[in-house]
């Protein structure tokens, strides 16, 4: 028999989430109410090598609605490789190469999602060479740092900038 201790304490354990932004309102006048409202670049990020020895970025992005649920979205993204120079307090250091990424091609976008994670998966190739030091364990200086930037749609129609930073190593 279950008491009634064990019942309360389960049900304490459950969260209740914040309102949305967007909450009260109803969808007339919104185009898309369940755009993204944030973007990070989720910690399955890594950096690999593959069997003939190429190293790769593969790059993992969370996309989630003002609920904070997982989510779809459209647009132009751009994934960032910084080099860092100095400490870790140094800033992002100097931006090595980009990878532009059109996801309003509806193809596109759905060969990158991963169901399993709710990730956008993007293999990023032609790193620079010094990227392959954070696979040796041995130094545990190296660092890789990424920056995507998304410019999508709103839940209004309006122009809107997600962001998110990334350090891979260290």
């Amino acid at each position: 028999m279950i008491s009634a201790a064990a019942v309360m304490s389960a049900l304490g354990a459950c969260a209740v989430r914040p309102p949305p932004p967007m909450a009260g309102q109803r969808a007339v006048g919104v185009s898309s109410p369940f755009a993204p409202a944030s973007l990070s670049i989720h910690p399955l990020t890594r950096v690999d090598r593959d069997a003939s020895g190429v190293v790769w970025i593969i790059c993992h992005v969370e996309l989630r609605d003002a609920w904070g649920d997982p989510c779809k979205g459209t647009g132009k993204l751009q994934i960032q490789l910084y080099k860092p120079v100095g400490g870790r307090a140094s800033g992002l250091g100097s931006q090595e190469l980009a990878w532009d990424i059109d996801l309003s091609d509806l193809d596109k976008n759905a060969s990158f999602y991963d169901p399993p994670t709710r990730t956008y998966r993007f293999p990023l190739q032609n790193a620079p060479a010094w990227v392959a030091d954070v696979l040796d364990p041995a130094n545990r200086e190296a660092r890789v740092r990424l920056r995507a930037v998304l410019t999508t749609t709103g839940p209004k129609g309006e122009e809107r900038f997600l962001q998110d930073e990334y350090t891979i190593g260290g």
